[in-house]
């Protein structure tokens, strides 16, 4: 079984502590378009992630804000500081540029109304309070880089993975900046981006650093469509 930091198939990954993942997937809209892959790319990341690194999977298929909501908050009263949480959306984003501010659309989203768009000031807050040691956000939406500060490197030695799976750390992983993303153009019906990803999970034979994975991801990405993905 292959585990995460991260992630990695090291025989004794439970050292690293329990690794839970969230994955939610929206392509049914009650008052938005539709999209073709979202689920499908979700239903299938979270397979992967349960059969070949050992995750405890939630999946959520066209929720609602209040049950994305829900679910954060179940994970702030259950978790704990030595536990791994890995958040995983596909679905419509809108970047709302006088606010400054990026959102997930779920399921219930209304076009003019953003009483039911999920800010990604909500969303950080909620992650703020969840007291796992790790959580990585994966996000494939259109402008989702609003969930993304800026690229730090951490300096590498010998001890470099035993003082990563000691801190604390909040990352996030985007499958594009402030511009739309593909729906489709992935392999096996998947879109560009969850192509990728799955592409580097089912080949992964050792540690996988969140910075390791996006490097993975990005080219791939770039090559295969107008996105480049941010970490």
């Amino acid at each position: 079984i292959k585990q995460p930091v991260v992630i990695s198939m090291l025989p004794d990954y439970k050292r690293f502590g329990k690794y839970y993942s969230l994955v939610i997937g929206v392509d049914k809209y009650v008052h938005l378009p539709n999209l073709q892959s979202a689920v499908f790319d979700a239903e299938t990341i979270s397979a992967t992630l349960q059969k070949n690194y050992g995750f405890e999977s939630q999946v959520l298929i066209n929720p609602s804000r209040d049950q994305i909501i829900e679910s954060l908050s179940a994970y702030r009263k259950s978790m704990k500081q030595s536990d791994n949480l890995l958040i995983y959306y596909a679905g419509h984003g809108w970047l709302d540029e006088e606010a400054d501010q990026g959102y997930w659309l779920p399921a219930d989203a209304k076009r003019d109304n953003e009483s039911r768009w999920l800010s990604n000031a909500t969303l950080t807050s909620s992650i703020r309070a969840i007291p796992a040691k790790h959580i990585m956000v994966i996000s494939d939406s259109c402008y989702s880089g609003k969930l993304v500060r800026g690229l730090k490197m951490a300096n590498r030695n010998s001890n470099y993975i035993e003082k990563l799976i000691t801190k604390k750390a909040r990352t996030v992983l985007t499958s594009g900046g402030l511009e739309p993303v593909m729906d489709s153009g992935g392999k096996n019906n998947h879109s560009v981006f969850a192509s990728a990803l799955l592409d580097v999970l089912d080949n992964n034979e050792g540690i996988l650093e969140g910075i390791e994975l996006f490097s993975q991801i990005r080219s791939p990405v770039a090559l295969n469509s107008d996105q480049i993905p941010e970490y």
